[in-house]
Parts: C-alpha cells; sequence; structure tokens
C-alpha cells in the first residue's frame, strides 16, 4: 500500500478528504458531543460521509478518530472502548472505500502537556499513541495520519508509537501559526527544525494542517518543500474563521480554494486535502482543478 500510494503521488495529486467534524455537526452533533462515538452510535452517518468524500474525488479519507486516542478518551470516561471505537471507525471507512483508494487511521492530540508542564510522561504518552495505531490498523486502516499537532515533541511521541504499530506509512502533520518572522508552532519549533525532525524520526510524508487557510498556506508550502525531499501533504482551512454570536463560520467558496490549491501544487505540495470548514464540495472543485 505504501509503494501504491508513494507511486501515485509521483504521477499525480493524491487528494484527501476535508473536515469531519464540520458535516458531524451539520449532522447533528451537539457541542460537548464526544465525536468519536457516533462511529458505534451512527455509523451509517459517519460511513455517508466517507461515501461522499470518495464521490467528489477523494483518494484518502480520515477515520473518525481525531480524538480517539486513551489519554482524551479517558477525560470522557470512555478509554475502555478506545479498541472498539478506533477498530470500528476503521471498518466504516474501508467499507465504502473504492478499489484503488485508501483510508487514513487519524490520530490527534491528547491534550495533555508532558512533565514537568504537565502530569503524562514520554513513555505513557508514546504508549497511548501505540495503543491507538495498532487498533486503527487491525480495523483496516491503510496508513496513518497523524494531524493537528502543536507540540513537536507530542508530534515525535504520536510518530514513534505508530510507526511501532505496524509497518504502515506514516504522515505526520505539524500545526504552525503565522508570524512576523515566519511559522512556527505553539511551542516555537521553526519549519526547518520541525521537518529535520519529522524525517529523522521515520515521517513517510511530511504535512501541516489547520489554523492557516490555503493562501498562508502556499508560503508554508514552499518552506516545507526547501527543506525536504519527501512527499507534502497540505491540508488548509477555509479561509479565517469568522466568530459572531458564538458560531463560527468559514467564508472561502470551493472555488477559492481549488484556486489556492493550483498554487499549493505549484509550491510542492504533493498531496492535497481540507481542513476546518471544508466539505465535500471543496474537495470536488479542488480535484478538478488539481487532478
Amino acid at each position: 500500500m505504501n509503494e501504491n500510494l508513494l507511486a501515485g503521488a509521483k504521477e499525480k495529486t493524491v487528494i484527501f478528504d476535508g473536515a469531519m467534524g464540520t458535516l458531524l455537526m451539520a449532522a447533528g452533533l451537539s457541542p460537548g458531543e464526544t465525536p468519536e462515538l457516533w462511529n458505534l452510535e451512527k455509523p451509517d452517518v459517519v460511513m455517508d460521509i466517507h461515501r461522499r468524500y470518495f464521490e467528489a474525488g477523494s483518494d484518502v479519507v480520515h477515520t473518525n478518530t481525531f480524538g480517539g486516542n486513551p489519554l482524551k478518551l479517558a477525560d470522557r470516561g470512555l478509554e475502555e472502548k478506545m479498541e472498539l471505537i478506533n477498530s470500528e471507525a476503521a471498518k466504516i471507512a474501508k467499507e465504502v472505500c473504492p478499489e484503488g483508494k485508501f483510508v487514513a487511521g487519524d490520530i490527534g492530540p491528547t491534550g495533555k502537556m508532558l512533565k514537568p508542564l504537565g502530569d503524562v510522561t514520554p513513555e505513557e504518552m508514546e504508549t497511548c499513541f501505540h495503543s491507538q495505531a495498532a487498533a486503527l490498523i487491525r480495523g483496516g486502516a491503510d496508513l496513518i495520519s497523524i494531524e493537528t499537532m502543536f507540540s513537536m515533541e507530542e508530534a515525535l511521541l504520536a510518530l514513534k508509537g505508530a510507526k511501532r504499530a505496524g509497518d504502515l506509512l506514516v504522515a505526520a502533520s505539524i500545526t504552525y501559526t503565522k508570524t512576523k518572522s515566519g511559522f512556527f508552532t505553539m511551542m516555537g519549533e521553526g519549519v526547518v527544525q520541525s521537518v529535520s525532525a519529522l524525517e529523522e524520526t521515520g515521517a513517510d510524508v511530511i504535512a501541516a494542517n489547520c489554523t492557516l487557510g490555503s493562501q498562508d498556506m502556499i508560503s508554508l508550502t514552499k518552506e516545507i518543500r526547501a527543506a525536504t525531499k519527501k512527499p507534502i501533504l497540505i491540508q488548509p482551512n477555509a479561509g479565517k474563521p469568522i466568530t459572531r454570536n458564538g458560531v463560527t463560520q468559514y467564508r472561502q467558496t470551493p472555488s477559492e480554494f481549488a484556486q489556492d490549491g493550483r498554487h499549493l501544487k505549484e509550491a510542492g505540495a504533493d498531496m492535497i486535502g481540507g481542513c476546518c470548514g471544508t466539505d465535500p464540495e471543496f474537495i470536488r472543485e479542488l480535484s478538478k482543478a488539481v487532478g
């Protein structure tokens, strides 16, 4: 599988899916509700979202497991359901995955701080990510996608845990913010430092997602490309969010997103998808623009 996906990226732009949470909320997910529980309680809704993304042109879709790691689920009293939540999520996505396309086991951050700032040891965090990755692989995930990592240290622990879980391709995505001095993680790591650390730890695909819209991601992609020869995955938000009366909205249109997708490709992105605010229509337009 790794070889097929990486080979495909040399021939064309690989299209990933867009947001999961945006569509779950549109389907009735309430604030504070655990999205990952829908893998068990409303699998048909989750499956339909995957199907819509594949039909829109996605080559790869993410499982509904962004917050499915043991540490995060434990905060909701769901740690004992970790294995079932993740394995079922992968099975749901695989059930509607067309031949020649792929399911990425989605791993997001724990929401915890490492010692001495927090109460979690590096060993505990790596074990946490390893167990989630193993459950996703048992469910049939074709690759692992680590995303929305604000801390390089946590990203590297997730990468190590995923690599121990199985011989699958692992994409590791860092979330950067744009400052006057350039792009940095929340913990202050720059692009070159981050890319180098991910490569040394074994990332197969270097990625960036969330926080930034597609316009800012173009400049970031150029910096990442200058720092690595590995495949690059970029997943921007649908522009900058606007919050009114407590409701966050993204105003970028699918056609505007797709136009920026062309520039992301020119900047060096081998794989492109969407993050917050994007939906199957964004992916459909993106696929037309760069596929």
